[in-house]
């Protein structure tokens, strides 16, 4: 579930979102759709608690940007299209990092299951630069 009210972004005197007010439902599919310099991937970066709205409230996955992040860093993932994968750690290694970066329960166990369930199981020990992009963005 994600709620946003008045949700604004500037930078300096340039403002990248202004008054972005939405309702998206728990089972909702969602498109932020809009041209290149419309706010997109700033109020991702909002919603997602990398970077902090300048005005305005958001909710997302029950937690509340400004004051929870941790609790939506830990519900929440972002998929760019390309990315952020060290290329000399193993996929593995790249999964543990990031899961302590965003304090990940059962840590093992779900690097284990996650690979396996995206057919990634046996290229667990394999450096990301080996993999092709598809597999990267598994």
């Amino acid at each position: 579930m994600i709620v946003a009210e008045g949700l604004e972004k500037r930078f300096g005197e340039r403002v990248a979102v202004a008054g972005l007010s939405l309702d998206v439902r728990a089972g909702e599919v969602f498109g932020l759709l809009g041209p290149n310099g419309a706010g997109k991937t700033t109020t991702v970066r909002m919603l997602t608690a990398l970077i902090a709205p300048t005005a305005g409230r958001a909710t997302v996955a029950g937690c509340r940007i400004g004051e929870d992040d941790d609790g939506v860093r830990q519900r929440v993932g972002v998929l760019t299209e390309t990315p952020g994968l060290y290329a000399r750690l193993t996929a593995a290694e790249n999964l543990r990092f990031f899961g302590k970066l965003h304090g990940v329960d059962d840590l093992e166990a779900r690097i284990g299951r996650y690979l396996a369930l995206l057919g990634l199981g046996d290229r667990k020990d394999d450096k990301a630069g080996s993999f092709s992009k598809g597999m990267r963005q598994k």
